[in-house]
């Protein structure tokens, strides 16, 4: 393993800033993996953590590039964007080597990680609690890859990360196989979405011929595109209390959970699944105002 410094940037009153990828291997084929792209997203962190564990004890076929931090600051203050300024670094790629921090942050990260194969890891937000996924276009080869990763779902989304500020839009307009990997929520580590995210990302280093050890097969539970998967919003403000938990598995008409007055707890909505499936997304924090997301619910496979 080789821990290289890729870039250093001078901060105000602290050490400099250090952007760090741990190396693999050598040769091709070639997968680069980034999580920490918003400090406050913790699972992709311990998850990176885990692979380069088992990565240290493996022989590759390949090379493998794993940047487990990005937004180093922000992880130190639990924020998601760059905390000098508030700017988010996923929305500063291709990224300036001569612009303002985060767009030499992002061109150097985009500079780091020219691979064929690309992920980037992300949490869902502080407030809502994702399965763990991978989100893909609709056709061509990032829907093998996902699918060989067997996480609980593949999303097939149309246009899904393609602008070219993102990161993984930034590795599509390279012509590079990029995925989108989501799991559990925002400013809290989940030991079992991170252990979930490590194994799928191991199966994917297997897919493309990097590791040869065997991993068992994930279960995918959902395989769906927009079409596939029901939206449910609060038609009031309240206190949101769930009936459900994410990966269970709902009928038509289930109850997923209430509205209730935060002061007193009469009932004002009822929320039930307009469709049969597996709850993939669910709103965690209480407190909600009208037509914020409560419940995904996706058709399973």
């Amino acid at each position: 393993m080789r821990d290289r410094v890729v870039f250093q940037l001078s901060a105000p009153y602290r050490e400099p800033y250090t952007l760090r990828a741990l190396e693999f291997g050598s040769g091709g084929p070639t997968v680069a993996i980034v999580a920490g792209l918003h400090g406050n997203e913790l699972n992709g962190v311990h998850a990176l953590n885990l692979v380069a564990s088992a990565l240290r004890m493996a022989r590759l076929n390949g090379t493998v590039t794993l940047i487990p931090v990005v937004n180093t600051f922000g992880l130190d203050q639990g924020t998601k964007r760059w905390p000098i300024d508030d700017n988010d670094i996923n929305q500063a790629f291709p990224g300036d080597p001569q612009g303002s921090a985060v767009q030499r942050i992002a061109f150097a990260l985009l500079d780091a990680t020219q691979a064929e194969v690309c992920v980037d890891v992300h949490s869902g937000s502080p407030l809502v609690d994702e399965i763990c996924q991978a989100r893909v276009p609709l056709t061509g080869r990032e829907v093998g890859l996902a699918r060989a990763m067997g996480l609980p779902m593949v999303w097939r989304r149309e246009g899904d990360r393609l602008e070219a500020t993102g990161l993984v839009g930034a590795w599509r307009e390279r012509g590079v196989a990029a995925l989108h990997v989501v799991g559990g929520r925002g400013a809290t580590l989940d030991l079992v979405r991170s252990r979930q995210i490590a194994d799928g990302l191991l199966r994917l280093l297997t897919e493309v011929g990097v590791l040869r050890f065997g991993m068992e097969p994930g279960k995918i539970l959902v395989d769906a595109t927009r079409r596939g998967v029901a939206y449910h919003y609060s038609s009031f403000g309240g206190f949101w209390v769930p009936e459900v938990a994410v990966g269970d598995r709902v009928a038509a008409g289930h109850l997923l959970g209430t509205i209730n007055e935060v002061v007193g707890g009469s009932l004002v909505e009822e929320v039930r699944a307009d469709r049969a499936g597996v709850v993939v997304t669910m709103r965690s924090y209480p407190v909600v105002h009208a037509r914020e997301l409560l419940v995904r619910v996706a058709e399973p496979t």
